[in-house]
């Protein structure tokens, strides 16, 4: 069953201007950039790379959410329940964070923006409704952009976007972890699932 979802897995924010993001990590020519803090619990970020694989297979490895849980970082499993059309659906994503914090959940509505064979975006939006689940702690996503980009018939370009805020309690330590490797991990999981070494 192929279907939109990218997750996000712990964070985001309210919105940040493109000049305000500061480098913080880099690894394998992925980059990682931070956006400046609001208030506790927010974890703004954005995250650039390139996958060594056509943009239609990373395309279909994205919307295909019964393997998102074996290559996205901490994602315990996703439920799809409603598919408003064929590419715009709510979903939940959930996420385990390491003891002492709660696990959390992205109740999300997403939308798919096939823009052309070269360029497709992934945006998602938190929503509060009855298909919240009580044992976990429900993150607030005001933003999330996931875009494709073809670079030629081999490589596409990555850019995600994140900014929300993960709510409940969280120590800092945990914050910053989450904001420099979770999208590091991410676009790492997507090359290894795409058979990138």
């Amino acid at each position: 069953m192929k279907i939109f979802l990218i997750t996000i897995s712990t964070l985001l924010s309210f919105y940040v201007a493109a000049e305000n993001w500061s480098l913080v990590h880099e690894e394998q020519g992925i980059k990682v950039y931070a956006g400046e803090y609001q208030k506790s619990g927010v974890i703004p970020f954005k995250a650039l790379g390139v996958v060594n694989a056509p943009i239609h297979k990373v395309a279909e490895l994205i919307e295909n959410d019964q393997l998102k849980p074996e290559w996205s970082p901490k994602l315990k499993s996703v439920i799809i329940h409603e598919r408003i059309s064929k590419d715009e659906l709510i979903f939940s994503e959930y996420y385990s964070t390491p003891w002492p914090a709660v696990d959390r959940e992205f109740l999300l509505r997403g939308k798919i923006k096939r823009h052309s064979d070269e360029f497709i975006e992934y945006i998602g939006e938190s929503i509060d409704n009855h298909y919240k689940d009580a044992d976990h702690i429900q993150a607030l996503v005001k933003k999330l952009n996931f875009s494709l980009k073809k670079v030629d018939e081999n490589r596409t370009h990555i850019t995600f976007v994140f900014n929300g805020d993960m709510k409940g309690w969280m120590p800092i330590w945990l914050m910053n972890l989450i904001q420099k490797k979770w999208p590091l991990r991410f676009i790492q999981g997507l090359r290894q699932q795409l058979g990138e070494h």
